[in-house]
């Protein structure tokens, strides 16, 4: 038995002498005293052999909350982002200079998962009385705790959100963006290809943060630049990264407020307008949300609601439609604002401009509070209730089934 065990010993020194070989000759000019790391590494190998050998008997006695903690080697950089492909994120300039020929990393990156068809909504039982099989969710998730660093297929760190809830959600946003880091975040390919095997979409985030946070209306102007021949570089870039990676589509955040000596305009509006519509136009299979922030007046002003200042966003005065649906922003629901009953009023203009009231999403913020953040529910569900004979006129309009859920 003696001899067996030292077998063991051997073999674990050779292997981790090997790997060692093997990260120093890949990490260029980090191959430094190579002989004295490895004897290190043999050293430590050998003792962490016997130590986990004299005490196998200890760990079988164990309870299993012992035997799952994080491991030594979770805080470790060189086990963990170095020298590994990473997901991808940019600045609108760099966006410009991506090219999937050029993207070391391209093979990591791509979603290999199609987007799988859920079960029939008319084939759903309901639990209760309250629930409308029409209403769609938007789940906008932090899945990492940081913009850069990290991989495309994940880490072997605790430093992830394994998202659960994929059965509630419809679509979900990959949230992320940084002043400091990058502006523009495609979602990594190990939360596209989770989404897919449940039926959900997947979009990426383009963030244009408040001066507060490092914004500069430099950045907005990248984004928007428009070329003589009427396109939007940007906006071809996105959509070009969406098809290649294999997601499906984006989540448009513009809170850049300007400065005095450069402030948000309404040519800023009136680009970000023409954008959204090109966007569109040039891949409609893609999905475009835009978040209820700037006014069609070129000022940054969160309506908490679809009001005339925002709606064009959606259509514009000749009926055309632009986005996909709108994003609007947290307050509907505080004290101050609840008495005016926003989604109320958000769902008569929809009516008006001929908008499809479910491609409104009420936005709830669960981050800033936690889980038990106050949230008025009456006023979420009051207007289905109100403007059930729209709702039956909209899905006759529009070739829906009419047998809509109220």
């Amino acid at each position: 038995m003696r001899k067996k065990e030292y077998g063991k010993k051997v073999i674990s020194i050779i292997l981790a002498a090997s790997m060692i070989f093997s990260l120093t000759a890949c990490g260029g000019g980090k191959v430094q005293d190579t002989q004295g790391t490895v004897a290190v590494q043999e050293t430590e190998a050998a003792q962490q052999t016997e130590a986990a050998q004299d005490s196998e008997t200890a760990t079988q006695t164990e309870t299993p909350a012992a035997k799952y903690s994080v491991t030594e080697e979770n805080g470790n950089k060189e086990l963990t982002m170095t020298r590994q492909p990473e997901a991808s994120y940019w600045f609108p300039a760099q966006l410009l200079e991506w090219s999937a020929a050029d993207d070391e990393d391209l093979i990591f990156n791509v979603s290999t998962v199609p987007l799988a068809k859920r079960a029939d909504i008319n084939s759903l039982e309901m639990v209760n009385a309250t629930q409308n099989k029409d209403t769609k969710i938007l789940a906008i998730s932090i899945m990492n705790g940081s913009t850069s660093g990290n991989s495309p297929h994940g880490l072997n760190k605790a430093e992830a959100n394994a998202f659960s809830y994929w059965q509630y959600v419809d679509t979900l946003v990959y949230w992320g963006g940084s002043s400091g880091e990058g502006l523009i975040v495609a979602p990594s390919p190990d939360v596209v290809d989770a989404g897919h095997k449940n039926g959900v979409k997947v979009i990426g985030r383009v963030f244009m943060p408040q001066a507060a946070h490092g914004g500069k209306i430099e950045w907005l102007d990248d984004l928007l630049q428009k070329k003589d021949d009427g396109s939007y570089p940007v906006a071809d870039k996105l959509i070009e990264v969406a098809k290649t990676y294999g997601f499906d589509g984006w989540f448009i955040n513009q809170e850049t407020e300007g400065a005095d000596e450069a402030p948000l305009t309404k040519e800023h509006a009136d680009l970000m307008q023409g954008f959204l519509s090109y966007y569109k136009e040039k891949a409609p299979e893609l999905e475009l949300v835009y978040y209820d922030s700037m006014t069609v007046d070129g000022e940054m002003d969160w309506q908490n609601a679809l009001t005339d200042k925002n709606v064009s966003y959606l259509k514009t005065e000749d009926g055309a439609d632009v986005a996909d649906s709108m994003f609007l922003n947290f307050w509907w629901t505080t004290d101050k604002l609840a008495p005016d009953e926003l989604l109320k009023a958000s769902a008569e203009l929809a009516a008006e401009k001929q908008i499809d009231p479910y491609d409104l999403y009420a936005g709830i913020d669960l981050q800033s509070n936690g889980y038990d953040t106050p949230i008025k529910w009456n006023l979420f569900t009051a207007w289905r209730v109100q403007h059930r004979q729209f709702l039956y006129q909209y899905a006759a309009a529009h070739g829906r089934d009419k047998q809509v859920h109220i």
